[in-house]
C-alpha cells in the first residue's frame, strides 16, 4: 500500500464514509449516534483565500480535512491555532518556518512528505512551487466556521 492509499485510508475511516446513513455506535459505557457524511473533492468549488491560495475544506465532528492548491510563490503568513495540524505534500514543494526544539527554523517539505504540527506551534508556509497541500486539524478549527478569514490570512491578500 502506497502512501496515498495510506491517507486516504485514514481520512475515510476517521472523517466519512457515506452521504446521509445514520451510524450507531454501541459501547459497554455508552450509546452515540452521529451522522455519516461523504464529500467529493473533485465536485467541491475552491475558495481563493489569498493571493495564490485556493481551499476545498470539510469537517467532520471532531476534524476536518482542506486541500490547498499553492501557486509558486504563494504565503501562508506566520500563525497557530488550537488544533494539531497534519500537513501532507501531495505534489510540489514549501519551505516552512516553525518552532523545532524550542528553535525558530526552517523546513523545506516536499512531494510525498507530512509534517505534524502540536497544537499551538507556530508556523508559516511558502510555496517553493505549485504545490498541493493537504491538511488534517483536529479539532475542527472554529476560526474556518464563519465566512470572515482569520486575520493571518488577511495578510496574504
Amino acid at each position: 500500500m502506497n502512501f496515498k492509499s495510506i491517507i486516504a485510508a485514514f481520512a475515510i475511516t476517521t472523517l466519512f464514509v457515506s452521504h446521509t446513513a445514520n451510524a450507531q455506535v454501541t459501547t459497554k459505557d455508552s450509546i452515540a449516534t452521529s451522522k455519516v457524511q461523504h464529500f467529493n473533492f473533485d465536485n467541491m468549488e475552491s475558495e481563493t483565500i489569498g493571493e495564490g491560495i485556493q481551499r476545498k475544506w470539510f469537517h467532520g465532528e471532531k476534524g476536518q480535512m482542506t486541500i490547498f492548491n499553492l501557486e509558486k510563490d504563494a504565503h501562508i503568513p506566520w500563525h497557530h491555532h488550537p488544533n494539531e495540524q497534519i500537513t501532507y505534500i501531495m505534489s510540489g514543494k514549501v519551505k516552512i518556518k516553525t518552532i523545532i526544539d524550542g528553535k525558530e527554523m526552517f523546513v523545506e517539505v516536499g512531494a510525498g512528505e507530512v509534517i505534524v504540527f502540536p497544537e499551538n506551534v507556530p508556523h508559516e508556509f511558502w510555496a517553493l512551487e505549485d504545490t498541493v497541500d493537504l491538511d488534517v486539524h483536529v479539532p475542527v478549527r472554529q476560526d474556518w466556521l464563519s465566512k470572515e478569514l482569520p486575520e493571518y490570512l488577511k495578510k496574504s491578500n
